[in-house]
């Protein structure tokens, strides 16, 4: 992320275009952790610092990101390990789609 940030310092006309790109590359990073995690909660405890973080992005600059980020530590909880990946896939994908990409 930083070496994007010192990129695009050098542009001369940046502009609203390049604040977006930063913003894109930021929340394609936070869903990819997400989409992860999903992926791997039923081998492996995934909540780390990175996720409550990326979580915590989601929660604040997502629209029904409280109600999501909910959604995906209530699918962390379920004991069983393919109805907890299933779930937790499924929110992550809800994640994605509320976040437009």
């Amino acid at each position: 992320m930083a070496e994007r940030k010192d990129h695009l310092r050098n542009v001369a006309f940046g502009g609203d275009w390049s604040e977006e790109i930063l913003i894109v590359d930021e929340l394609r990073r936070v869903l990819g952790l997400v989409e992860t995690a999903a992926a791997e909660c039923a081998v492996r405890d995934v909540e780390s610092e990175e996720l409550l973080a990326a979580l915590l992005y989601v929660r604040q600059n997502i629209e029904k990101g409280p109600m999501l980020c909910g959604a995906f530590f209530k699918a962390l909880r379920i004991e069983n390990q393919t109805l907890r990946k299933s779930e937790a896939t499924r929110v992550a994908k809800m994640i994605r789609r509320w976040a437009g990409l």
